[in-house]
């Protein structure tokens, strides 16, 4: 038999059984879940799967018949199936960071920084954003904070100084406070495993 793979995302509100339903239904199409991950944000669930599937079923058909699976089931899920083309290779050798950056929300935060990382190359391996509105007492705060955690690899021939001036800067003009520190000192000090 010939096989093709293919990646499958399905997103849609976290419920219980999106998983066993998508892997049930690939399963009875003769497919084999060849890697995957899943997250969930506010409630709402993402999950991206590499599949291999028999050549003889349609990519337009795997993803009509997962989303009447989860539709029979009650699940409001969208489905993307599409050819697997192997993304850019990213670099992976490096120096691992934890970068932190705290302050009033603004539009160009994320952007402001993940510029940096694409024009040096460096991969953001792991990415997370909170929403404080609430200060220490539990009071209403006059306008939300935004916490983000990025976890990137630094390649080697990056300026590491120069790279931390940079991002310095960025959080300096708009009022943010920033710690860049290499993950084993954050794990350290914070006394928390990020991987």
């Amino acid at each position: 038999m010939n096989v093709k793979r293919i990646l499958v995302a399905v997103t849609g509100p976290d419920s219980f059984g999106v998983v066993y339903t998508t892997s049930d239904t690939l399963n009875k199409l003769g497919c084999s879940i060849i890697d995957m991950d899943q997250t969930t944000v506010r409630n709402e669930y993402s999950a991206i799967m590499i599949v291999d599937k028999p050549e003889s079923v349609g990519d337009d058909e795997v993803a009509k018949i997962i989303k009447e699976a989860l539709r029979g089931k009650g699940f409001d899920m969208s489905v993307l199936v599409r050819d697997y083309v192997p993304g850019e290779a990213t670099v992976t050798q490096g120096e691992p960071f934890v970068l932190t950056v705290d302050g009033t929300d603004s539009r160009d935060i994320l952007t402001a920084f993940t510029r940096v990382f694409y024009e040096g190359r460096i991969n953001i391996d792991s990415f997370r954003t909170i929403e404080v509105k609430l200060d220490d007492a539990g009071n209403p705060l006059p306008q939300p904070r935004v916490l983000l955690v990025f976890e990137v690899t630094v390649p080697p021939e990056v300026d590491r100084k120069a790279l931390s001036r940079t991002l310095s800067d960025i959080a300096h003009d708009r009022h943010l406070s920033m710690s860049m520190q290499h993950r084993r000192i954050f794990e350290a000090v914070h006394r928390v495993s990020i991987a």
